[in-house]
């Protein structure tokens, strides 16, 4: 199984070269309570346009390794780097030992874990798509924090499974992809079997989240901000600040379309991706 020790914990990863030498490397970074089968529908058209897939099931989510702590923005960071270090360490000796520089790519958690890679190894980063992105250190509105909350004490008290199925699946977060049954499905799937070992007091700094929000402006790579038309309004906010705020980004409202452009418009989503990456090497 492809498994690297990272940061302390195992990460699984997929890496979807096109026979040993390819083109620059995406890597996928996926959302919170899913796993990097969220991406199926994104790797075929990114290798078929030459690039190399990277994606990987952040610490505590899929068939990585779920710690008992150390579920922070930084640690996340961490893990991240880690992996680009370590994936080639299999190869053949004619191969690099590191990957050096990527594309990355976040949904929702997975952009905070983007944003926090820019900053923390910013020579890393050839471009960043942050898709309907949550951003460390914003405040989100009382009630998207109030539905969060209630989700930590029903899954202190229920259990992660019976919780994430009663509260979080039935968020608005999700209404765009539940007119998709089958995807929808998917997701459940996914969600059914995430452990939510970070909701556990004591698995993380509970209330800390370090001060991404004010360092937007020393993220310079090339940035697209892609939200959903139909999103909740936190998140549009989120996508505001980050297109405002960073030093090279443009936005994108993907038409039709909530919290899961990845999923719930694959192609359209799709295409922005590859129009994007493509015009980040035009003028690289």
């Amino acid at each position: 199984m492809p498994h690297l020790y990272t940061n302390g914990i195992a990460t699984y990863f997929e890496d979807a070269a096109l026979g040993g030498a390819s083109g620059p490397a995406v890597v996928l970074i996926h959302g919170h309570s899913a796993d990097l089968r969220m991406w199926d529908e994104q790797v075929p058209a990114l290798r078929a346009a030459g690039y190399r897939v990277i994606r990987y099931d952040v610490r505590g989510h899929g068939r990585s390794m779920a710690p008992p702590g150390g579920y922070t923005w930084e640690s996340y960071s961490a893990d991240l780097r880690d992996l680009l270090d370590r994936i080639n360490v299999e190869g053949p000796a004619s191969e690099s030992l590191a990957l050096d520089a990527a594309h990355v790519v976040g949904l929702s958690m997975g952009g905070g874990i983007a944003l926090q890679f820019a900053l923390d190894s910013p020579a890393r980063v050839l471009s960043l798509t942050l898709v309907d992105s949550a951003l460390p250190g914003f405040p989100y509105s009382d009630e998207f924090s109030a539905r969060i909350e209630a989700l930590v004490a029903a899954v202190r008290s229920e259990g992660p499974r019976a919780a994430f199925d009663r509260l979080w699946l039935a968020d608005p977060l999700f209404d765009g992809l539940r007119r998709f049954p089958d995807r929808f499905e998917r997701l459940r799937e996914m969600v059914s079997g995430f452990p939510a070992v970070d909701y556990r007091e004591g698995a993380g700094d509970e209330g800390y989240a370090p001060n991404v929000i004010g360092r937007l402006d020393e993220v310079m790579p090339p940035a697209l901000v892609i939200v959903g038309e139909n999103d909740i309004p936190d998140f549009h906010l989120v996508a505001d600040v980050l297109a405002e705020s960073l030093a090279n980004a443009r936005k994108l409202v993907l038409p039709d379309c909530g919290h899961l452009p990845p999923m719930e418009r694959p192609e359209a989503f799709n295409e922005a991706l590859l129009s994007f990456l493509t015009e980040v090497a035009d003028h690289g």
